[in-house]
């Protein structure tokens, strides 16, 4: 057997395409999904009982089934009510929505390792609500759940590949294609995960530079930023 890599580098700008459609799909799906974790996680510790129950309900429904039966739902589904979407816009809901059920539980679990006596040390140093919620309480949860954060972000990427099945011209979708044609299998194939091992490392090496930097020190870019936030929108 003779190989022909040849066929990769002519079909290159077709995979840079499709790699570039997976890390903006996935990294809109991170932030999304972020904003449901925190969400869910106040409505998992909340005390009422319906806030309580529709929260786990979410997690257990998007955490308990595949992310490929949720794209099929909303690109396949969701036409026979009328609301007919794209495929990137059905695969975007579905990995948001997904990614969402994991990051609860990830911002739950940094939410509950705050003990109640480091708040209550806080406030007796004389700390005010915003000084203790700046300094000592988002840090914290922060420095807890930014390494799974990182490690979700890395199974989103490669979760998205199944989203090739509702035709949205991700990094797999655009190789299933150049192999339709070009008839080099093992070639385009093998490409492909060398692809996805660069986005990965590449990417999770810049979110681990982005997070030492944001949460070295006492003095701390998140710290900046959070005090920033309630200096604009008040105390």
């Amino acid at each position: 057997m003779q190989l022909y890599f040849r066929v990769i580098l002519r079909n290159l700008p077709e995979f840079i395409r499709g790699a570039s459609l997976t890390l903006y799909i996935c990294t809109l799906a991170m932030l999304g999904g972020f904003i449901i974790g925190v969400l869910g996680a106040l409505g998992r510790r909340s005390r009422r009982r319906l806030v309580w129950f529709l929260s786990t309900a979410y997690v257990n429904l998007f955490r308990n089934t595949p992310l490929l039966v949720q794209a099929y739902l909303f690109y396949f589904g969701l036409p026979s009510f009328g609301i007919n979407l794209t495929s990137i816009q059905a695969g975007l809901l579905a990995l948001t929505v997904n990614n969402g059920g994991y990051m609860t539980e990830i911002v739950r679990g940094g939410m509950n390792a705050i003990h109640r006596n480091e708040v209550d040390a806080a406030l007796a140093l004389g700390m005010s609500t915003r000084q203790m919620l700046q300094y000592v309480v988002i840090p914290h949860v922060f420095r807890l759940v930014y390494p799974p954060m990182v490690n979700q972000f890395v199974l989103l990427i490669l979760g998205s590949s199944v989203l090739a099945l509702i035709g949205m011209e991700e990094l797999t979708f655009k190789a299933r294609m150049i192999e339709a044609y070009t008839f080099r299998a093992f070639e385009v194939y093998l490409s492909t995960m060398l692809m996805y091992v660069i986005l990965t490392v590449i990417t999770t090496g810049i979110l681990r530079i982005i997070g030492w930097r944001a949460l070295r020190g006492e003095k701390s870019y998140l710290s900046a930023v959070v005090g920033k936030l309630f200096g604009r929108f008040g105390r």
